[in-house]
């Protein structure tokens, strides 16, 4: 039969206890403080991401009010939704420009059906305001949003309805982070891949393209290198410290672009 514990081994048990909880709390904080601080602020914003994917997928374009600017219309990226926007579309509205649209794909369509469908967008947009057949509209697209916003100029008659295009974090030339996973559509945002090959082709950006906005941050994790979203010929705008999702959350990014997009 067991002896019960006199009160020199409880102690000496609880001090061996004392010794595991702190070198395992030790352990546990050296791995987090390992972690680059870049990678933990990603990781922080994930759970508010997730927020943005709560409203519907799809709404028809119909007329909203003139509110002296062009329309704009929003362009989500890779996994994305036309709800990512919803903090920034607020932020637009609250400061004078309502009259703004986000567009969502389905997300088995290719980039070039991607961009089909925003061309149609585009078009639809300035039917459903009753503007004249010379008017344009601006784009704002965040991470692939902005490959497709560029394949969809491609075609003259749509960039010649776009007067701005202003791209957050997206990979220009392409994403050595695409190398973790084979999708087609990371297949595509890899350097080596046909649509990167035919996006090189535009630069330097030609002044007969609409004006391009490229914001970029070295903090960005999922642009490997950073410096993928810089286009020659373009305006390229440094966030310092803003992550991947940082672009769609932080009031900053929304003041950068509505104040480019005044310019």
């Amino acid at each position: 039969m067991p002896q019960p514990l006199d009160d020199r081994r409880w102690q000496r048990l609880a001090t061996q206890l004392g010794l595991a909880s702190r070198r395992a709390g030790q352990a546990a904080l050296d791995a987090w403080n390992a972690l680059d601080p870049d990678l933990l602020r990603h990781a922080a914003q994930l759970p508010l991401m997730g927020l943005t994917l709560l409203g519907p997928s799809h709404r028809p374009l119909v007329a909203l009010p003139d509110d002296g600017y062009r329309p704009i219309l929003f362009v989500h990226g890779l996994g994305g939704h036309r709800s990512n926007f919803a903090p920034m579309r607020l932020w637009f509205r609250l400061h004078g420009r309502g009259r703004t649209y986000s567009v969502g794909f389905r997300p088995e369509l290719a980039l070039d059906a991607m961009a089909e469908q925003l061309r149609g967008a585009i078009t639809e947009v300035l039917a459903a305001n009753g503007l004249a057949a010379d008017s344009q509209v601006d784009l704002v697209a965040h991470s692939m949003g902005g490959i497709i916003a560029r394949l969809a100029l491609e075609d003259p008659q749509t960039a010649s309805q776009v007067a701005h295009l202003v791209t957050l974090g997206t990979p220009h030339a392409g994403t050595q982070a695409a190398r973790f996973a084979r999708t087609p559509h990371i297949r595509d945002l890899r350097p080596d891949s046909a649509i990167m090959a035919r996006l090189a082709a535009q630069l330097p950006w030609p002044p007969t393209f609409p004006r391009l906005t490229s914001l970029w941050s070295h903090s960005d994790l999922l642009l490997l290198p950073a410096a993928t979203a810089i286009v020659e010929g373009a305006e390229n705008v440094e966030m310092p410290a803003f992550t991947h999702y940082s672009y769609l959350l932080d009031p900053v990014s929304a003041r950068r672009v509505f104040a480019s997009l005044r310019a």
